[in-house]
């Protein structure tokens, strides 16, 4: 019997099973409620269970078919794209929806190669404008457009 090597849709797969088992965990205590009377926990463990699922697939595609090798990892982009998400978490109170888009857009796109601060921020200003219209006029969601 060969060895099995482990390769891309093999690695994606475990990392989804991961996931999805983290997030039950995690959500464990949250309640479930019924199919029409959803609970906190129900969308999220709905969500974990696709992920096993899935994971189940893509990691058993890759087992049994193989697929490409692993390339190098890069942490350069996994640092500053999760920087990003932590930029926005941190500025969205303080200094509104708009600068919190542009700075999660400028600080995750410097994980790129080819990084352009111009790019970037017309990018970031596009997207804000875009948040707005949905979160603020279409959505009524109440968040703050400008510096408390």
């Amino acid at each position: 019997m060969g060895r099995l090597k482990i390769n891309q849709d093999l690695a994606a797969g475990a990392m989804f099973i991961a996931v999805g088992v983290v997030g039950l965990y995690l959500g464990r205590a949250y309640p479930m409620g019924t199919s029409l009377r959803m609970g906190p926990g129900y969308l999220p463990n709905v969500l974990c269970w696709i992920l096993i699922v899935l994971g189940t697939i893509v990691g058993g595609k890759g087992a049994v078919l193989g697929g490409l090798p692993l390339e190098r990892w890069y942490f350069r982009p996994l640092v500053l794209v999760c920087a990003g998400l932590m930029v926005f978490a941190l500025l969205i109170e303080g200094v509104g929806l708009p600068a919190a888009v542009i700075a999660t857009v400028v600080v995750g796109a410097m994980g790129g190669q080819e990084f352009r601060l111009i790019e970037a921020l017309i990018l970031g200003v596009a997207l804000a404008l875009a948040a707005i219209a949905i979160f603020i006029y279409g959505l009524g969601l109440p968040m703050p457009m400008l510096p408390r």
